[in-house]
């Protein structure tokens, strides 16, 4: 019977069905498969003899090499077979249970761990020597084992080598003869002067750890003796090139010049002393001290010898020879590294001359103080501040920019942090006018143009944060005006002075003189400083500063300053700040917490950092950030979970928070002006139905602010500056309530916010008491301000209310005006208002 071949595309049913006809048919395979026995298994044979029968037509699948149980534990494990075949895993086989297997655990690496016991090995002190290190072998060095008698006992690698040197040293001493000691120890120069010396030359007993050194050494140099006596010349001779063949020729070299080196110094010496001799006798006794001793005449000769001998420094040409005599310290011979004198180097020891005064119209170089002041130019001042230098005009006291920004690049930190911290404060000081009818030009334009902007960007990368933070303060310096930023606190709640005008360069180009830089250009100039700035990816090196370096509190508050800079320049500035990774979070995080430490409001507490402490102007610069657009207080609200923060300032009194006084007041009235931005857009107004209890307890102390006026308190205007911004959040607040068609409606109603005008009214009444002065005016005159402005929006957005009654709209708007208004024109405070708006 013919049986087919399966054929390509057929099914696994037809190769079954193929299958069951060839073992029907009980037909020979036409390939045998012959497994080769393992030579290292004996001469068992296959395995496939011992394999029982199969019982069924299923198919078997039989592991080879593959144990029922796992191996036992062993110190070693078993030797692998090369062409050992791979192992089958199944699926409910827990892959656990097959490591731990076959796995050698540690125990079989440390089981037969036998302690050496060292409690009968005594410890000895080491003997201290005159050395002040202890001489170093090398084991390489030890070319063959050369064994000195030294002491009882096993040497070691060190006394090995210290034996050998020794043996070295002695056949080295005497090429003509020498006499191995004691099986080999050592060979000696000059026997007769060993026969005689009553002390060993080589073998001095520091090596050994006993306390009878000293006598096992004698004992020892008296057997080498007695052994040298015993022996003839042609032993000696004998063992001599015995040890020297066994020694390393580079080391017998070594001790043979060194040997030269000493007869040459023996020699040297012996010629000085009888020259010293022959001198001293041509010397009259009357030089001579009596009764000194002869080695300290010894030594007064030899030193006059040697200045005799040695010449005096040479000054070549008439200009060497003045300078040298007018020198104010004349060098010496004896000073050390003064051999070479360098007199154009001596010439800083000279007192200075007088500072002289160009008499031609052409003007000098400007130089500052260490402080960023001004020097004039026939300033004479002393050389003890600091202020002169080895550069050009040497006479003149101070620095100029050129010297400065060499100065900041110095490869010594603290010149580079000194010259940072001079070239900030001339920038303070030059953006406030100082320097205005002193120089011609701009200081500051002077600065851009050398790329001062570029040197700070490069400075705050600096790994030292000394530099870092000088860095940080010239910047803060460079951008930000602090006058500025209190004008625009002040008016930040007149009507809408929340909005943030973006600091966008007027295309249209003016022409002005070449040497004035007009306001129009300067404040073009900062504007671009902010772009560029910000593509420099500043964001992002401050926020490292701030969460991993952490520095002082000074630089943090700096840092903050500039971020709040950056954020009133447009939109997009806000939107970058707010992408930057981790910035906002770790200023929230690391500067409005929630619980702080308790001593920081205790009197005299030294605050070393502020992490971890609230901070009015970390709250300050995300009141700046969210008055950037509506997208940027939603993200802040909801990302950063700043309601609940708002909370914890807002609720808690100043007084009561664990906080200097004026940080607190700051820290409250920048969270109620942040609430205040969220309200105008129509945000956080949640807040005010949980926190409307703790409101109106506020709005009842506000009466009490003008009886402060007349204290004159130095917290009066913090106060005044709260309570303002308390007015206008209630404002915003108002607004918003009463705008029906905003889309979705703010969660508070007319109703809610109706029932506060009584309390400002009062408040106003009170403050039309207390303005007759001038001085009170001027302190009241922003509460009175948002005062004025909150009745505006209240009595527009009450006319627009259906619930609400026109005619008695209009009566409380004209008991108002007779009450309130005019006699608020009335008042002289006013009158001259209206001639300064004239």
């Amino acid at each position: 019977m013919m049986l087919s071949r399966p054929k390509p595309g057929e099914c696994e049913a037809d190769l079954l069905h193929f299958q069951q006809q060839f073992l029907a048919a009980r037909a020979s395979p036409a390939v045998k498969i012959v497994k080769k026995a393992d030579k290292r298994k004996g001469k068992e044979g296959s395995r496939d003899a011992e394999r029982p029968p199969l019982q069924d037509s299923k198919d078997v699948v039989m592991l080879d090499d593959f144990p029922d149980v796992p191996p036992a534990l062993t110190p070693a494990p078993p030797k692998k077979s090369k062409i050992k075949s791979a192992c089958v895993h199944f699926e409910d086989e827990d892959p656990e249970e097959r490591l731990e297997s076959h796995d050698q655990h540690i125990t079989a690496v440390f089981s037969k761990i036998i302690e050496r016991d060292t409690s009968a090995v005594t410890v000895t002190i080491p003997v201290p020597t005159g050395d002040p290190f202890p001489r170093t072998f090398h084991r390489s060095e030890i070319k063959s084992e050369v064994r000195v008698r030294v002491g009882s006992g096993r040497k070691s690698i060190f006394a090995q080598k210290m034996a050998a040197r020794r043996a070295a040293e002695q056949a080295a001493a005497a090429p003509s003869a020498a006499e191995p000691v004691r099986a080999g120890a050592a060979a000696v120069d000059k026997p007769l002067d060993f026969l005689t010396s009553q002390r060993p030359c080589l073998i001095t007993g520091e090596g050994l750890r006993s306390e009878k050194s000293e006598q096992e050494v004698q004992a020892i140099h008296k057997e080498n003796l007695e052994k040298l006596q015993s022996m003839s010349q042609e032993e000696i001779l004998q063992e001599q090139e015995r040890l020297l063949a066994q020694l390393d020729s580079s080391l017998v070299a070594f001790l043979k010049s060194r040997r030269n080196k000493n007869e040459d110094q023996e020699k040297a010496l012996k010629k000085e002393q009888d020259r010293l001799e022959e001198f001293s006798e041509a010397v009259p006794t009357a030089h001579h001290n009596v009764g000194a001793s002869p080695s300290l005449q010894a030594s007064d000769m030899e030193e006059s010898v040697v200045k005799e001998e040695n010449t005096t420094i040479e000054i070549t040409g008439k200009n060497q020879s003045a300078c040298k005599d007018n020198l104010p310290v004349k060098p010496k011979k004896e000073w050390i590294h003064m051999d070479s004198v360098e007199f154009e180097k001596l010439e800083w020891m000279k007192d200075l001359p007088p500072p002289r005064q160009k008499k031609t119209k052409k003007g000098m170089q400007a130089r500052f103080s260490l402080k960023g002041e001004l020097i004039p130019a026939d300033a004479d001042l002393p050389t003890h501040l600091g202020l002169h230098h080895h550069g050009e005009e040497a006479e003149r006291a101070g620095y100029t920019l050129q010297e400065l920004f060499h100065l900041s690049r110095s490869q010594v930190i603290q010149q580079r942090t000194l010259a940072l911290q001079i070239l900030g404060r001339i920038v303070q000081k030059a953006r406030a006018g100082e320097f205005a009818s002193s120089l011609k030009g701009s200081v500051v334009r002077l600065l851009l143009d050398a790329g001062f902007l570029f040197l700070l960007r490069f400075s705050l990368d600096d790994a030292v944060e000394n530099v870092m933070a000088a860095s940080v303060a010239a910047l803060r310096a460079l951008l930000v005006s602090l006058d500025d930023e209190k004008y625009l606190d002040w008016t930040f709640s007149w009507y809408q002075g929340m909005a943030i005008f973006p600091f966008v360069p007027n295309n249209k180009e003016e022409e002005d003189e070449e040497d004035e830089l007009t306001e129009t250009e300067n404040i073009k100039t900062f504007i671009f400083f902010s772009q560029g700035l910000l593509k420099t990816r500043i964001q992002h090196r401050l926020r490292y500063i701030l969460e991993v370096v952490r520095p002082v509190p000074t630089v943090v508050l700096d840092i903050l300053h500039i971020l709040t800079h950056i954020a009133r320049h447009s939109t997009e500035a806000c939107s970058q700040l707010l992408d930057c990774p981790r910035l906002i979070e770790t200023i929230v995080r690391e500067f409005l917490p929630t619980q702080w430490d308790p001593r920081v409001a205790e009197p005299g507490y030294l605050l070393t950092s502020i992490h971890g402490v609230p901070c009015a102007s970390a709250m300050k610069f995300l009141r700046v950030l969210a008055s950037g657009g509506r997208n940027a207080t939603a993200r802040m609200l909801n990302i950063l979970e700043m309601k609940s923060r708002l909370s914890r300032f807002v609720a808690e009194d100043p007084a009561e928070l664990l906080l200097p006084r004026e940080e607190a007041l700051r820290l409250s009235t920048e969270a109620f002006r942040l609430w205040a931005v969220a309200a105008a857009y129509g945000q956080a107004c949640d807040l005010y139905r949980d926190l409307y209890p703790v409101l109106v307890r506020m709005l009842q102390s506000l009466p009490e602010v003008p009886g402060a006026c007349g204290e004159r308190s130095p917290m009066l205007e913090l106060r005044v500056q709260r309570a303002a911004a308390l007015v206008t959040l209630l404002t915003h607040v108002t607004q918003a309530a009463g705008c029906a068609e905003q889309i979705p409606l703010p969660p508070v109603t007319w109703n809610q916010v109706s029932n506060l005008r009584p309390f400002l009214e009062t408040s106003l009444k009170r403050i039309l008491q207390e303005i007759s002065q001038t001085e009170t005016w001027q302190a009241l005159q922003p509460l009175t301000t948002t005062y004025m402005i909150y009745l505006g929006v209240y009595y527009r957005a009450c006319s627009q209310q259906p619930s609400v009654n026109p005619v008695d709209c209009l009566e409380d708007l004209e008991h108002l005006t007779c009450e309130v208004l005019l006699p608020l024109l009335s008042q002289p405070a006013m009158h001259s208002m209206w001639d300064l708006l004239r």
